[in-house]
């Protein structure tokens, strides 16, 4: 902006040149008016009626896929815009590869920006390729844009607060490459001869017998016939599949910070574990003690058949954080009445403290076949009886 001290000189020079009868003086005070004039008018109304649009090819993207972000400018104005700054507020780990990017201010954040002109009624669009090798619940902006006039006197600002969002799934990797037997994986070829019956299938009653479970009663049938009734369920040698997620890498404690990379390799193990079980038409659920972006819900999903299910689990998972809502121990023992008598746990993490270890123990004496997929280079340090144990080390898993 012109100072005013500025203009006031001009106007005083104008008016000794019409007294001194000086024609050149004169013309040079008048154009350097006309050119403040002018400054000031482009500068008010530069950003007038100015739109702007951001727009990502696709909403949601695996692990590895390409996407196209694109800007557009559109100046709706008979009056042209000389120069036009895009600052665009990113992911810094979803950069584009093409452009001006600079780091943030805020933590985690880059700025990408693109110097623009357009001419009256003109509409500019710019693109990008982003790459996605970034788990996450990703935000793209607020936008701010910068214009004035064509000799940088006035300069004015417009934030435009609109967010887009991009959803990037976890890595999935065949099961082979976690490190675990391609054959018989989680170790269940014995387990699977067993006969379960499902607690969501009834079939009908019969009397109870001794070492039958109180929570089998229907009290309903035991009320009318004055004798103790259990519900008989549908027998299946197919148990559900249920993923334990510890998003704890550091030990207990949220104050203990975490590992980025065993965070990371432990969701992708949950993810490629969940995508073998789909594959396998075996019902999976996914239950976590991971904080979820932009959302006070839980990661606690029932094992289904759903078509859906994978695109649910991969979603959860997705959008988790590395902040444990609970202890891993607490968490577990709290979620133990929703597992389904019979399901095989499939739990993965990296830390197994002394409180993890026996509510393994407890989950085990409850009825459900307990497989430990432990992530990180001390993955063979522990030895828990009747639970079976797997290392997935980072190496074998996402070279």
């Amino acid at each position: 902006m012109l100072p005013p001290a500025w203009l006031a000189l001009t106007v005083v020079v104008l008016l000794a040149s019409v007294l001194a009868r000086d024609g050149l003086l004169f013309l040079v005070s008048l154009t350097a008016l006309g050119a403040a004039g002018v400054s000031r008018l482009w500068g008010r109304y530069c950003l007038a009626r100015v739109e702007y649009h951001r727009r990502l090819s696709q909403p949601r993207a695996a692990w590895g896929d390409e996407v196209d972000l694109e800007l557009e400018v559109v100046n709706r104005k008979p009056l042209p815009l000389a120069w036009l700054e895009v600052q665009e507020d990113l992911p810094a780990v979803l950069a584009p590869s093409r452009g001006t990017v600079r780091r943030s201010h805020r933590s985690g954040r880059s700025i990408l920006s693109a110097m623009l002109s357009l001419r009256w009624y003109e509409r500019v669009r710019r693109r990008y390729r982003i790459v996605c090798l970034a788990r996450g619940d990703h935000w793209f902006g607020p936008t701010t844009l910068r214009s004035g006039d064509v000799f940088g006197f006035e300069t004015r600002d417009l934030v435009v607060a609109s967010e887009t969002n991009l959803l990037v799934y976890p890595r999935v990797v065949p099961i082979g490459r976690l490190g675990l037997p391609a054959v018989d994986p989680l170790g269940e070829r014995a387990a699977r001869d067993w006969l379960f019956q499902d607690p969501l299938r009834t079939v009908g009653v019969r009397e109870y017998v001794r070492g039958d479970s109180r929570r089998r009663i229907h009290w309903g049938a035991t009320a009318r016939t004055g004798a103790l009734q259990v519900k008989v369920h549908e027998p299946t040698t197919e148990p559900r599949l249920i993923i334990c997620l510890n998003v704890e890498t550091l030990g207990e404690g949220w104050w203990r910070g975490y590992d980025p990379e065993l965070l990371e390799l432990a969701i992708s193990t949950a993810a490629s574990v969940a995508a073998w079980a789909v594959e396998q038409g075996r019902p999976v659920g996914l239950y976590a003690n991971a904080a979820l972006s932009r959302s006070a819900g839980a990661i606690a999903r029932p094992p289904s058949r759903d078509p859906a299910q994978l695109t649910e689990l991969l979603t959860l998972l997705a959008r988790a954080l590395p902040i444990s809502t609970l202890p891993f121990a607490e968490f577990l023992a709290r979620q133990r009445r929703a597992f389904p008598y019979g399901a095989t746990l499939v739990v993965v993490t990296a830390e197994v403290a002394t409180t993890t270890a026996d509510g393994l123990r407890a989950l085990r004496a409850a009825g459900h076949r307990v497989v430990l997929l432990q992530i990180g280079d001390r993955a063979e340090t522990l030895r828990l009886p009747g639970i079976a144990t797997r290392p997935v080390r980072a190496l074998e898993a996402l070279s």
